[in-house]
């Protein structure tokens, strides 16, 4: 399994996109759309802020995923013109999934939510819906702005007191629940980290995928295997065209010794972002369980193409070097 740099790395590779956050693009030099809308919450019409919304291109698993601001808008720009999955999800409602084409023909796509029949999250007092609190977005975004960045530069510390002010002033953040638990995470306070994850899950009532990862990961540390790839698979089920997820599901499935399931998580993950370069490594891993010196070193040189002094360059040497000593007659 990656260490915690790595996996910290990943994560906030994942969970740091403000705007739009995509797979590796389907097709190049093509002529582009932009596609925009507003989420709304029905039968108020009244806009869902942090709200998700993904548009998945079936045909090539490709996704693009962004979030919706205070005033429950989003856009995409970029797009290929296609007809996409359309999945949107937000805290307390039911997720809505259809069929979108996506030409330059459309201004403004409206997309209505309904509030969740199922029991509801169990509350505390600082649990309180996204809709409850929408004058106090303003000040809660700043604060999770300026606490991101800093986690960004490497202040995990310092971000803190950040998403602790911006969840003061809106209880139901839970993308500040989940950036506060990647700052204790870096900060080897593994538990807190553990807690502010589930917290996210809960608020959003399941629907933010990198919290699941996230938590995954947690779990993966405690060697809790079996839980931790029940997780990724529901994350994968709201972002099936995520790479990350892809990935994080063959770390599981390699530690569980199901190197066949691995191989093909990683290679998914690729499929899906030729640029997720610890994917390599988890394949010569794998090659390397097998028995098949000459596949490491192919995975491996494709590793250092992609990222030459990155943070598994280390763990790339040695695999390098064992396969050649397997190679030679030295054996492993």
């Amino acid at each position: 399994m990656a260490g915690r740099s790595l996996t910290l790395l990943i994560l906030l590779k994942l969970s740091f996109s403000s705007g739009l956050c995509c797979a590796q693009s389907p097709v190049t030099e093509v002529a582009t759309v932009s596609a925009s809308g507003i989420v709304l919450l029905t039968p108020e019409d009244r806009p869902i802020r942090h709200a998700q919304v993904e548009l998945l291109l079936s045909s090539t698993g490709w996704a693009a995923t962004t979030s919706t601001d205070n005033n429950g808008e989003f856009k995409f720009v970029g797009l290929p013109p296609a007809s996409y999955h359309l999945t949107v999800t937000a805290p307390a409602c039911e997720r809505l999934e259809g069929t979108v084409t996506v030409d330059g023909s459309v201004e403004t796509l409206f997309l209505r939510l309904y509030r969740s029949q199922q029991p509801p999250t169990p509350r505390s007092d600082s649990v309180v819906s996204v809709q409850e609190l929408r004058g106090s977005g303003g000040k809660a975004e700043s604060a999770f702005a300026k606490g991101t960045r800093m986690l960004q530069q490497g202040d995990a510390q310092g971000s803190l007191a950040y998403f602790q002010r911006a969840l003061a002033r809106d209880p139901s953040y839970y993308r500040a629940y989940h950036n506060l638990g990647l700052a204790n995470y870096e900060l080897g306070h593994t538990g807190q980290a553990e807690g502010d994850f589930q917290k996210s899950i809960e608020l959003s009532n399941g629907g933010y995928a990198p919290s699941q990862f996230a938590l995954a990961m947690v779990l993966c540390e405690n060697q809790e295997f079996r839980e931790a790839e029940r997780l990724i698979q529901k994350g994968l089920a709201m972002e099936p065209g995520s790479a990350i997820g892809r990935y994080f599901l063959g770390v599981v499935q390699f530690a569980l010794n199901r190197t066949a399931e691995a191989e093909k998580s990683a290679q998914a993950a690729l499929w899906r972002n030729a640029n997720q370069a610890e994917a390599y490594i988890l394949l010569a891993k794998i090659h390397e369980r097998n028995h098949n010196p000459y596949a490491v070193m192919a995975e491996v040189a494709a590793y250092l193409k992609l990222d030459p002094h990155g943070p598994l360059e280390n763990e790339a040497s040695k695999l390098l070097q064992r396969a050649r000593q397997e190679i030679t007659g030295g054996g492993l």
